[in-house]
């Protein structure tokens, strides 16, 4: 048992943090046409083209880059 020890000991792994937006959240993002900064609900995420679509008060959808995504706390 001993070897294990002196073999895993002080050998720590460190692990990335992989950021990956969760649908529910709220999020701010630059509008992907008209650029102004925007604020709603992560709806749905596209990966081909890189966007994300937002709901805003009043239920208007809005398509926003996925880089430009923040978390709002």
């Amino acid at each position: 048992m001993s070897e294990l020890y002196n073999v895993w000991k002080g050998k720590g792994k460190k692990v990335a943090k992989a950021f990956s937006p969760m649908v529910g959240m709220v999020y701010e993002g630059q509008d992907k046409f008209f650029g102004k900064t925007v604020l709603g609900i992560l709806v749905e995420m596209f990966d081909q083209n890189d966007e994300a679509v937002l709901r805003c008060r009043g239920g208007v959808l809005i398509s926003v880059d996925k880089s430009s995504l923040k978390i709002v706390a």
